[in-house]
């Protein structure tokens, strides 16, 4: 089972989720493999810093073709991929091998707009390719405020479900990469924590 996150705004915190996410999943008993599809290479740097961590990560800088994605679903029970910023070839690669494909979007009307480029470029590929999923996640959201309570209703404009489970902005998932932990190692009872494993949760029940 091939999971990619995707979107072509740099800077929305698409690392940190794959991070997480995959501790989680790991968590529950699941055979887990990182794959790094940027050129830039920041989950191998994140790996780097905790050479100890059981999170394995693999680089792939150029995109996956077919042949190769099928030899990694060899290697894991879930890979997880970290997609580039920008709508490149990489990245409709990681959509056309996947059988998830999640779109993390932050609460701000510009975020939520940007987004709009990375949906169109998917539902494409789904046209052409069968037998994919795409989700969208509410990502970074600041609790109590009114952007973020209005974020869902906004992302209903797209055709793509949004996950139940939002992620708030919480300093324990940044300090956890800064360390090369996964928030499962590095702080597994916190409220950053148990968004994850919810959202981890939501994601496995919708695959099975």
């Amino acid at each position: 089972m091939i999971i990619s996150i995707v979107n072509q705004k740099g800077g929305v915190g698409k690392t940190t989720l794959a991070v997480n996410l995959a501790g989680m999943i790991q968590a529950a008993g699941k055979k887990l493999l990182l794959v790094d599809t940027d050129p830039q290479g920041s989950l191998v740097q994140w790996r780097s810093v905790n050479p100890k961590s059981l999170v394995r990560v693999s680089h792939y800088p150029k995109p996956l073709s077919q042949r190769q994605a099928r030899s990694l679903e060899k290697k894991a029970d879930c890979i997880i991929i970290d997609s580039p910023p920008a709508l490149e070839k990489t990245t409709v690669a990681n959509v056309q091998i996947s059988r998830l494909v999640i779109v993390p979007v932050s609460p701000s009307p510009l975020d939520i707009w940007a987004a709009n480029d990375t949906v169109d470029l998917i539902r494409k590929i789904m046209i052409r390719t069968k037998g994919i999923t795409a989700r969208l996640l509410v990502y970074r959201k600041i609790p109590g405020t009114r952007i973020g309570a209005e974020a869902r209703e906004a992302l209903k404009a797209y055709s793509f479900k949004v996950y139940k489970t939002e992620i708030t902005q919480k300093i324990a998932a940044v300090e956890a990469m800064i360390s090369g932990q996964t928030l499962t190692e590095f702080s597994p009872n916190s409220k950053s924590a148990a968004e994850f494993k919810a959202l981890a949760d939501e994601i496995l029940s919708d695959l099975i």
